[in-house]
């Protein structure tokens, strides 16, 4: 009975022990579900029975037999345990190494798809904005886009430029701008604001560069819109796009940065990728001068040639120094007008206009620009002429000087002007082709002592004399006139005769007359009693319809020749005192 209890114990202590160890090869197992090799519950089992097989080999000893049951029996388990835990732990390690060389191998596992889509993403960007008169700041743009306008007539007046940098490369980038009246500004970066705000200044050229580690493996390209011109070449790496000293306004910009290697970049012609402006000084001249040759060369807006000496201009010569690698296209041509020539064939920088040697005079010139100097610029010129002096300022090939009247040419000056810029001077009177009107002093006569008794508001006095049919003209004061001309003229006949006294100029016209007739030049010095020209043909200063002169024939106004008519019209005051007689 005894012996029965013991095994039954013996059973008992196989049973629990097996079922506290049975928990730890179930999840161990669990642990392996997605393992090749599994071990199920059947083989858990097999295991088990032949534990319980070494139990009754061991029945003849019952110590050796619980011994057997508390030790070894534990011990299997355990050791088991420790071979399921060691399996489990070589099988995780290889499913980790399996998985490691999967994702090397398997460009489509996620952890690979992140890698390379963080190569695909590797990107340099450049963002930029500007400021445009009456817009304000504009939205930002990248990567060639425009920012700006075209065809607005609009400046820009500000920048802000930054990059989207995801390249291993460290850099940023650099830039400036040239601003009306204050030139090139100190640079700024990464997005700092270069140019002026509510200033209503004007960016004329940009320049920009990358900093760092970018600039060995990147070039930064960039263009401008510039006003008059419209886009101007891509250049790149801070070279300059724009104008400098031109006064013109940049209205847009574009901006690319392309790797070095990149095949697919903007091209970089021989166009100037911007245009320097000019100055007087870069205008040079010189003219050959009578009993003098060639003077020494001068700039814009100086004297070249000689006043108060009387000697002619026989040739000119004109020079333009400009920065070859950035002049605005086109030339100045120039044209002189020569004694017994006439006009010469147009001349280019540098060639000599005119005669050497043949003692000729030069009467008069033309100077023109073309290319962009005449789309930047006005050239004006002036003749000091004989008998006139300065003349107005011509301009732009307008002729300057005289024609068809022999005066020489006895100075020159030359001035290069910004369109929108005022002349250096008037521009009236710059070209002449009538002799001046030169009045001789007379003996004193008749009319000339009665003239001494006269008084007269201005320096002139007009007396007239119907009988004799003269107008005689003076220079002076009370008791010391001068007759400076006696003119014939044609005053009114006997039926209606010139009103006779003394009388004071007050009005004066270009012209009066008829649906047949029109006389010019009139000045007038009582009511409807007028000093005229003779009658020409309705319009015409060419065709006379009535020139007598000499006897009384007009209505009652004193007619004249034209150009004495025309002297009285120009140069005679109002308040002048006029004696009819």
């Amino acid at each position: 009975m005894e012996k029965c209890i013991k095994k039954n114990i013996c059973i008992l202590l196989i049973s629990v022990l097996f079922f506290t160890s049975y928990p730890v090869y179930a999840s161990q197992y669990d642990k392996d579900v997605n393992s090749t090799e599994i071990v199920n519950e059947e083989q858990n089992e097999k295991e088990l029975i032949g534990s319980e097989g070494s139990e009754y080999v061991n029945d003849n000893n019952l110590e050796s037999t619980e011994l057997y049951q508390s030790t070894e029996g534990t011990e299997y388990h355990q050791s088991n345990v420790d071979e399921v835990d060691n399996k489990v732990d070589v099988d995780e390690t290889n499913q980790d190494e399996s998985n490691t060389e999967s994702d090397v191998d398997n460009p489509d596992n996620q952890e690979g798809e992140s890698k390379d889509e963080g190569k695909k993403d590797e990107h340099l960007k450049v963002n930029y904005v500007v400021h445009v008169q009456n817009i304000g700041w504009q939205n930002q743009v990248t990567d060639g886009m425009t920012a700006g306008t075209t065809g607005k007539k609009l400046q820009m007046e500000a920048i802000k430029i930054s990059l989207d940098n995801t390249t291993p490369y460290a850099g940023g980038i650099s830039y400036a701008t040239h601003i009306k009246n204050i030139g090139w500004q100190k640079s700024v970066a990464d997005g700092d604001i270069s140019g002026t705000i509510g200033r209503k200044l004007r960016i004329e050229s940009v320049k920009m560069q990358l900093t760092g580690e970018l600039s060995s493996y990147y070039d930064i390209y960039y263009r401008t819109h510039i006003a008059e011109i419209g886009w101007m070449p891509w250049t790149l790496n801070g070279q300059i796009s724009g104008s400098v000293g031109l006064a013109d306004r940049v209205e847009a910009i574009e901006i690319r940065i392309v790797k070095k290697d990149d095949s697919n970049k903007p091209e970089i012609t021989t166009q100037k990728s911007y245009l320097q402006g000019l100055s007087n000084n870069m205008l040079t001249y010189s003219t050959h001068v009578q009993n003098i040759g060639n003077t020494a060369w001068v700039s814009g807006g100086n004297v070249i040639g000689t006043t108060g000496q009387s000697l002619r201009v026989e040739g000119i010569n004109i020079n333009l120094n400009q920065d070859s690698a950035h002049a605005l296209s086109g030339t100045i041509m120039y044209r002189t007008h020569v004694q017994d020539i006439g006009w010469t064939d147009w001349k280019t920088l540098g060639q000599y206009s005119g005669t050497s040697g043949r003692a000729k005079r030069v009467e008069a010139i033309e100077i023109k620009l073309t290319g962009q100097l005449a789309t930047f610029y006005n050239i004006y010129y002036s003749s000091h002429i004989q008998n006139y002096g300065w003349l107005g300022w011509a301009s732009n090939g307008q002729t300057s000087g005289s024609t068809g009247i022999s005066y020489r040419m006895e100075a020159l000056r030359i001035n290069l002007v910004r369109k929108g810029n005022s002349a250096p001077g008037s521009t009236s009177d710059y070209y002449k082709n009538k002799p001046v009107y030169t009045p001789k002093p007379a003996p004193i006569d008749a009319m000339s002592q009665s003239a001494q008794g006269k008084s007269s508001q201005t320096n002139w006095l007009i007396m007239t004399d119907t009988a004799k049919c003269q107008v005689g003209v003076y220079s002076g004061s009370y008791g010391n006139w001068n007759r400076m001309a006696l003119w014939s003229c044609g005053p009114g006949k006997a039926s209606t005769p010139t009103v006779k006294g003394e009388f004071t100029i007050y009005g004066r016209g270009k012209s009066f007359g008829s649906k047949t007739y029109t006389c010019w030049y009139y000045t007038q010095f009582y009511g409807n009693y007028l000093f005229h020209s003779v009658l020409y043909n309705r319009g015409s200063m060419t065709k006379i319809q009535d020139g007598t002169l000499g006897k009384p024939v007009s209505h009652g106004c004193i007619r004249l020749d034209i150009n004495n008519a025309k002297w009285l019209y120009d140069n005679i005051p109002n308040g002048t005192k006029v004696v009819i007689y």
